[in-house]
């Protein structure tokens, strides 16, 4: 896997090692390492020699021309890998990739192996249009836009080989499942879910009424929040909210409490502000259980190619069963699941969450504290338990059949 904090990754190597498996992990070497899961055999491969300063920036650019090229980062993974790979016997490969890397070292693997092959993509490049997102450094802007479109055609098409060679894939939104299952009919959907170990209701009363947002905002056009500013205004102009009974927790980076504040002050409502830094794991659950209500912002209904995105706090949300509302309602993914599954509201009508916030402000009046709204069972059928189980189910049947 590429390096990162990636708990779906971390919970499937978890369940499989509890459940007798042994697994090898191979990932690039980083400082997010120690989140690795404990009795996992890791192997940490060093790419980069330089980490700052314009010899790493020429590094990574003369290494970015050689993968685009010759896809230089795979092979060099594979052949740091053999090692390992010769000492141990494997009944199956899996890589799991929020874009390209490192499916092909993983398809090199299993070929070598004669083993069965499971891709899980989290991300794909079409699913968003910011095509630099993919791309560590911005290239110069005279040559980046092709620069960009090239690396996006080569990685789609790199990818595609590889899904065409696998033995199942697995993916996180039936949107992604749909464009997947093109390259592969054996597409399986397993939502990214929550830790059902870590992520609990609990009744928990606060001194406030309280909305909070995590994550990140880049711009008003991937995550749009002006609907809930909107009815916050009218139930201010109407005295129902004050900064002395309601706030709203923003757990968020530097860039997106900018473009929070502009808007907050155009609706004249940064007395409402309450700005945190991202926090871990273990106190995220506790802060969703202190939530009258969750906030989970989509894109503004103009941005074109934007699709399948089904954020983890979303379904962090569902572990806590903390009420959900999602704006702007973009009658994608997202939106089926929560009306399907009656959490909170969806909407793009202003009046809708006013409405909404009205009655979670009132059962707060009366007992300091808001009820979950969605059914224990279908909660926990998004628990990543439900999820590794489906996965080991598809492992086990592609093994017998080798």
């Amino acid at each position: 896997m590429p390096p990162a904090y990636l708990p779906r990754v971390r919970y499937f190597c978890s369940y499989f090692i509890e459940k007798g498996w042994k697994v090898d992990l191979v990932t690039e070497n980083s400082e997010h390492l120690h989140y690795a899961p404990e009795n996992v055999t890791l192997l940490p491969i060093n790419y980069y020699k330089y980490k700052q300063g314009i010899i790493a920036k020429s590094e990574w650019a003369f290494k970015f021309l050689l993968d685009l090229c010759l896809d230089y980062k795979g092979r060099y993974f594979y052949k740091k890998s053999k090692e390992l790979l010769s000492q141990n016997h494997y009944d199956l490969v899996f890589c799991s990739s929020s874009f390209t890397f490192p499916l092909t070292v993983a398809a090199r693997v299993a070929e070598k192996l004669n083993r069965p092959l499971f891709v899980d993509l989290r991300d794909i490049a079409e699913q968003s249009p910011d095509d630099n997102h993919y791309i560590a450094h911005r290239p110069p802007p005279l040559l980046g836009k092709l620069i960009t479109r090239i690396y996006k055609n080569v990685s789609i098409n790199r990818r595609n080989r590889v899904l065409r060679l696998a033995t199942g894939v697995t993916t996180v939104s039936p949107w992604h499942v749909q464009t997947l299952s093109k390259h592969n009919p054996y597409t399986h959907l397993i939502y990214n879910g929550f830790d059902e170990n870590m992520f609990v209701p609990g009744k928990l009363a606060t001194e406030r009424f309280t909305i909070s947002y995590f994550g990140r905002i880049y711009n008003e056009q991937i995550r749009n929040p002006r609907l809930l500013f909107s009815a916050l205004s009218e139930l201010n102009k109407k005295g129902m909210v004050t900064p002395e009974n309601t706030v709203v927790k923003w757990f968020v980076d530097e860039q997106s409490r900018n473009v929070i504040l502009n808007i907050a002050n155009s609706y004249n409502l940064s007395g409402f502000m309450e700005f945190h830094n991202f926090i871990t794991p273990n106190a995220l659950s506790d802060e969703m259980n202190k939530s009258s209500v969750l906030l989970v912002l989509c894109n503004a209904k103009d941005t074109k190619n934007y699709f399948g995105i089904m954020t983890t706090k979303f379904f962090e949300a569902l572990g806590t069963n903390r009420p959900v509302v999602c704006i702007p309602d973009n009658n994608d993914n997202l939106s089926h699941l929560i009306k399907e599954t009656k959490c909170g509201l969806v909407s793009s009508d202003e009046l809708e969450v006013e409405k909404f916030l009205i009655e979670k402000l009132e059962e707060w009046q009366q007992k300091k504290r808001t009820n979950g709204m969605l059914d224990e069972t279908i909660r926990m059928n998004f628990s990543r338990k439900k999820g590794a189980e489906t996965l080991e189910k598809l492992f086990i049947t592609a093994i017998k059949q080798q």
